[in-house]
């Protein structure tokens, strides 16, 4: 639609009325005196002469000179065309709350299924009506089913809402504010365009342009007319739990909520491969719990603990035949109950059993460093790792594979082992020859006769998780191996001028760390970097393969790697070395399985001489998703921000351009006239 940007530029229109006026009291006709009847008579042969179409070209230049004269007023009044005009017909954001909560059911229907049959209908009735229909997907991640949709892609639209119900909501937290930063971009385009968001949340506070249609109890309803109306569903839930090991055995933490009722609850923990009472599979419970409407109780079963409750809390003992060190799992449950949001009834609790690691300690030269910082080591990752520790004597012959990490003192083995991690200390020429595929050769033994010289950090130390808590500048050293010809892979955390004397490299079957010194002609003994070094090394070579074991749906986790590759019970294409650590998540509650492929050879037979490692973790449904009945402050409002800008089309240009062409034209008319 055209404007006039400046309508007092039209007051130009009266220029006409000047036009006209000049006109009718223009002479028709001219005085002349003259000195000769000849001329008198020649003037009157020259008018017969003059053509008919006189009167026509007159008409034409008077009617030249008005549309001159009425393009110069519409220049001045600015003409442009409106286009940002709302369109024809409704132009409507439907925003689907896709949470996890949305799984609640009543009558084996599901709130999710139906806010997709409502939008789908109402999506369908605005196209219909000449309208667009835009649909948003509040996940944690929101995003577009369709944008702006027409009668041209009504089935599109159609077909990927009935797709989206047949896939189910998320099962993470929605993201509702980053569906309204979406809906704002349709704001942009047309700022008169409605809002609906269909979502199981009660607001306090509601923007007033915002609808905000409620599903709850199988139905559908407005914000504004839901009242105080509760209604009929109900959630008795696992929010979480925990199992830690005190004074030797296992004391289970469990917590537990009831909302929109309030009732008895019968709890109960079903504990597998047990180790500790002589019963490797039983149950604790099932206890009843009082669940008052809304708040949060803890159950601890604790060993050889006095039942008592305080406020929230329940402590339970575990009697003496059922207390335990370890466990395979501990499986949670509600037992029997039928409310509407069952996925939050059950709890999977691993990690109870600690991963077992084998170490071999080779010396020629026997001290008491090394195994003092070995077994402080092996306190310190009790909680994570069984230690399991062999000391070759001197003399005997060191194992070249079945373990996981192998340490040679002052000696080398003449190929080094691949199933494990290796430490090379004090790879002494005079004592061995370096393996070839050691990756390094050792070229002679510097000594300062005496004296010490501080270490100092290496080229590609750059904050390397070998060296954490760790200062070079306290560690001196009075001999050292001459390291050359290394393999660029290895990374230099320590150096003395220039020469590496602690190198580290981390690649699959190439897991090796060379320290070219002996703790005896260094100070290394008097200083806890003996025994940092040590503990940052099996963090480094032996990192937690999964950084827990139970997440909430959609949260972020560290998957690692002691080997080649970690497969994962939901995916067939396995994590590759290369690519770990990395961080990860999983959508969907239930239980799930990493295995660890080894590095372990194959005996005779052709079997593995040892097992891949598995790790079991839980994932359940965010704790904030199982109050199926809450009620939040209130909502941005996604209108305040957008101004409704006026977009124009300028047509001064084409005035002009008309204007020059009618100048011209009357020229040339004026022109002829004259002839």
């Amino acid at each position: 639609m055209m404007e006039l940007l400046i309508p007092l530029g039209l007051l130009g229109l009266l220029g006409i009325v000047a036009l006209i006026i000049i006109y009718i009291i223009k002479p028709n006709y001219q005085t002349k005196h003259v000195t000769s009847t000849y001329v008198w008579k020649l003037s009157l042969r020259y008018r017969k002469k003059r053509p008919p179409t006189s009167n026509i070209r007159n008409i034409l230049i008077f009617i030249c000179q008005v549309l001159i004269l009425s393009s110069m007023a519409f220049i001045l009044a600015w003409p442009a065309i409106n286009e940002s005009t709302a369109p024809d017909g409704a132009d409507v954001v439907y925003i689907l709350d896709s949470s996890a909560s949305m799984y609640a059911e009543t009558d084996n229907k599901t709130r999710f299924d139906v806010a997709v049959e409502e939008v789908l209908r109402r999506a369908g009735a605005t196209i219909d009506g000449g309208g667009r229909a835009s649909v948003i997907v509040a996940d944690d991640e929101p995003y577009f089913l369709g944008r702006r949709v027409d009668s041209t892609r009504k089935l599109r639209l159609s077909s990927d809402i009935e797709a989206l119900a047949e896939a189910g909501a998320s099962y993470t937290v929605a993201d509702i504010e980053g569906a309204l930063v979406l809906a704002k971009e349709i704001l942009l385009e047309n700022p008169n365009a409605e809002l609906y968001l269909f979502t199981d949340t009660k607001y306090t506070d509601v923007p007033s342009k915002l609808h905000v249609e409620v599903v709850r109890d199988g139905v559908v309803r407005d914000l504004s007319a839901m009242g105080g109306e509760e209604g009929s569903e109900w959630n008795a839930a696992i929010l979480g739990a925990t199992a830690v090991r005190e004074n030797g055995w296992y004391t289970v933490s469990v917590q537990i909520a009831c909302y929109g009722a309030s009732m008895e609850i019968p709890l109960l923990v079903n504990v597998e491969g047990a180790a500790g009472s002589g019963k490797e599979s039983f149950s604790l419970g099932p206890v009843y719990v009082e669940c008052d409407s809304d708040r949060v109780k803890t159950v601890v079963f604790r060993y050889d603990a006095e039942r008592k409750e305080e406020d929230d809390t329940w402590i339970l003992p575990i009697s003496a035949n059922e207390h335990f060190s370890s466990y395979k799992a501990l499986e949670i449950s509600l037992d029997s109950i039928d409310d509407s949001y069952p996925i939050d009834d059950h709890f999977s609790l691993y990690g109870g059993q600690k991963q077992r690691l084998e170490v071999q300690y080779y010396s020629s030269d026997p001290n008491p460093f090394l195994p003092d910082a070995l077994g402080t080591v092996q306190n310190a990752i009790s909680s994570r790792y069984e230690l399991s520790i062999t000391e070759v004597k001197k003399g005997g012959v060191p194992a070249t594979e079945g373990f996981d990490f192998y340490i040679f003192e002052h000696v080398m083995p003449e190929t080094l082992p691949t199933d494990g991690a290796i430490l090379l200390a004090d790879p002494d020429p005079r004592l061995g020859v370096v393996p070839v595929d050691a990756g390094f050769t050792v070229d002679s033994v510097e000594s300062f006769r005496g004296n010490s010289f501080s270490l100092a950090e290496g080229e590609d130390y750059d904050g390397h998780p070998v060296m954490r808590n760790i200062n070079a500048d306290e560690i001196t050293v009075s001999e050292y191996d001459v390291i050359k010809d290394f393999d660029p892979s290895y990374r230099v955390l320590l150096s003395i001028d220039g020469n590496p004397l602690f190198l580290v490299r981390n690649e699959p079957r190439k897991r090796i760390a060379v320290m070219s010194f002996s703790i005896h002609f260094t100070n290394l003994s008097k200083l806890p970097e003996n025994f940092l070094i040590m503990y940052n090394l099996f963090d480094y070579f032996f990192p937690p393969i999964v950084s827990g074991n139970a997440f909430e749906a959609g949260e972020e986790f560290t998957l690692d790697s002691w080997g080649e590759e970690l497969t994962f019970s939901g995916s067939d294409a396995p994590f590759k070395a290369e690519d770990l650590p990395m961080a990860y998540s999983i959508e969907r509650p239930g239980s799930y399985t990493f295995t660890q492929k080894t590095y372990a050879g194959k005996n005779e037979r052709g079997e593995d001489k040892y097992e891949d490692i598995t790790i079991d973790v839980f994932i359940k449904p965010p704790a904030a998703e199982s109050d199926i009945r809450k009620t939040e402050d209130g909502l941005d409002d996604p209108y305040e921000e957008i101004q409704s800008e006026t977009v124009y089309r300028d047509l001064l240009i084409f005035l002009a351009s008309a204007l020059v062409a009618l100048l011209f034209l009357e020229w040339w008319l004026q022109s002829r006239e004259n002839k």
